[in-house]
């Protein structure tokens, strides 16, 4: 029987963090698979010679992250599909590191070229018209004087969300949903920041341009979409 990874000898430190790493490390390896029941807390505490309250609070804030599951007379599991309470503990990171505007943009920037060169792959045509209706919506409310702000950060969101879906990627999708998060203000700010400057299509012009991209499925466009798009950025938010 192979070695477990949860029950290797223990190195000098934290006690909980160590077993939250132990856990996070045979979730990577395919030791532990979703739905799989995790060992006891006595098991834990047994096995390698610590407390059960080290143990304890390693499995709390793996069920806060959404990594564990307690079910009463059953045990602890970890669980079986993704949870949006897995992005918190990245939001928090990224969001209590050291950062400025420019570094934030390029992180935008890196995860929307990957996200445009596989939807450019993956994406039907059918999925493709559809984004184009969403880029059309964002950009009529644009346009119009009196639409307000909340309408048109909703329009930008639900064209950006389904173009992340359309790439068929899990784990780009999530990805994606956590800059969506952490950059929250910068799209607020640029919508707003593009009506003052009396250019409210910067942003919409460069979201259709994008789907003609995508329907031409041509690669060669991405980077230099990309060059526009943060100069776009920084004019809007630096």
């Amino acid at each position: 029987m192979a070695k477990s990874i949860l029950f290797e000898q223990m190195p000098k430190g934290s006690i909980s963090e160590i077993i939250i790493d132990r856990i996070t490390q045979a979730l990577v390896s395919g030791e532990l698979k979703p739905g799989d029941k995790i060992p006891t807390e006595t098991e834990f505490s047994e096995r390698l010679g610590v407390g059960r309250n080290a143990v304890r609070e390693a499995i709390k804030v793996l069920v806060a992250f959404g990594v564990l599951e307690i079910r009463r007379a059953e045990g602890t599991f970890v669980v079986s599909e993704y949870n949006r309470n897995l992005l918190n503990p990245m939001i928090y990171g990224l969001i209590l590191s050291e950062h400025n505007m420019e570094e934030l943009l390029n992180v935008k920037l890196a995860l929307s070229s990957s996200i445009m060169y596989i939807a450019m792959k993956e994406a039907t045509d059918a999925e493709l018209t559809h984004l184009r209706v969403l880029g059309q919506r964002f950009s009529d409310l644009m346009k119009d004087p009196a639409s307000n702000h909340d309408d048109c950060y909703h329009a930008s969101m639900e064209f950006n969300v389904f173009l992340s879906e359309i790439t068929h990627n899990r784990m780009l999708d999530q990805l994606d949903a956590i800059i969506h998060k952490v950059a929250k203000f910068t799209r607020n700010k640029a919508i707003e920041r593009s009506k003052e400057l009396g250019e409210p299509m910067l942003l919409p012009d460069n979201y259709m341009k994008e789907v003609d991209i995508l329907e031409r499925r041509s690669e060669a466009e991405v980077l230099p979409f990309m060059d526009e798009r943060l100069e776009i950025w920084k004019k809007l938010l630096l």
